[in-house]
């Protein structure tokens, strides 16, 4: 299950990815877009720690707070002297992407504490590729040419199989 949720994750973060970079949509620089995808891995995994630190004191997790916090200030200075105009959507998209990346990150750290196995897990997750194929053609309109749509079936196919057989 926790590779399904990852591979949910990858799947959306790679099309989001596209609209927060490419030309067609905002058009945030890689550097740009990797400062905002950043700060979205530092929430998650900040709070995920601090939540999840039962030996930490009160003092230690409002201090992390307070890192986190001047840590995405500063990100958000960076980009602004960068000339990157930070609308609401570049900063929700921007930082969203990094945020499904480390959930699905998370959700596979968590599987493998819970005893997966490698062999088993990674060709689970990697059917992040179907949902990016799905979100990218529902959402993006990026039907595959008539010429390309047999391979695209063919290796979303393949994919599937795969990953049911490895799972048994």
């Amino acid at each position: 299950m926790y590779g399904l949720i990852s591979s949910v994750f990858w799947g959306t973060y790679a099309v989001i990815s596209k609209v927060v970079t490419s030309d067609k949509y905002l058009k945030v620089q890689s550097a740009n877009a990797s400062l905002l995808m950043l700060a979205g891995i530092m929430i998650v995994f900040f709070l995920f720690f601090l939540f999840k630190a039962n030996t930490l004191s009160s003092l230690m997790k409002v201090s992390g707070f307070v890192l986190l916090t001047a840590m995405i200030a500063y990100i958000i200075f960076a980009l602004k002297q960068s000339g990157l105009v930070l609308s609401p959507s570049v900063l929700f998209l921007g930082m969203l992407t990094g945020a499904l990346w480390a959930g699905g990150m998370l959700f596979t750290f968590i599987a493998f504490s819970s005893g997966a196995e490698a062999a088993k897990l990674v060709p689970i997750y990697n059917t992040n590729t179907l949902i990016a194929i799905f979100l990218g053609i529902t959402f993006l309109h990026e039907l595959p040419a008539p010429d390309q749509r047999i391979k695209v079936i063919t290796g979303a196919a393949l994919i599937v199989v795969g990953s049911i057989l490895v799972s048994q």
